[in-house]
């Protein structure tokens, strides 16, 4: 019984919770800046923790992977974000991350001595991994204390 209560009331969680990562007002343009600059340095983190086994070399991946993602951030991401459903978007950034990280791990500057390549299912993975952590910062990061906000059905 405990069970089926706890998996109703975690299904009626979007009913009563409210929060749009990649929305943009303009009282809160710093604070946008801030989380996605976290969002993007925890996400860049994540893969090049997932490629250090591989033998890539950690602070140029990791400086090569924060302009990388913001790249697809602000060339892709946002300009998509309006026209396409976050449904459809969130899996096409994350397989153009996957290539991205790909690409990027092919580079011979980014290589170590012992470099034994990077797979396709580790650049998925090392995509999904940092692309749902970046998600679920900018989730966390988008409930500012600072802005009423509106509360759903709790009023």
């Amino acid at each position: 019984m405990k069970v089926r209560l706890s998996i109703t009331a975690l299904l009626m969680m979007p009913l009563v919770v409210r929060a749009n990562p990649v929305a943009i007002d303009g009282q809160s343009l710093i604070a946008f800046c801030i989380v996605a600059f976290w969002a993007l340095v925890i996400e860049s983190g994540i893969v090049t923790l997932a490629l250090v086994p591989c033998g890539a070399l950690i602070v140029p991946l990791f400086g090569t992977l924060v302009i990388a993602n913001l790249g697809i951030f602000l060339f892709a991401f946002l300009p998509l974000s309006r026209r396409v459903s976050l449904w459809l978007l969130e899996p096409g950034v994350v397989l153009a991350d996957a290539l991205l990280i790909k690409l990027v791990a092919s580079c011979g500057f980014l290589q170590g001595s012992n470099f034994v390549g990077t797979s396709w299912p580790r650049a998925l993975v090392a995509s999904l991994l940092g692309n749902a952590a970046s998600y679920f910062v900018g989730l966390i990061g988008s409930q500012t204390p600072w802005i009423v906000h509106e509360t759903g059905m709790l009023d």
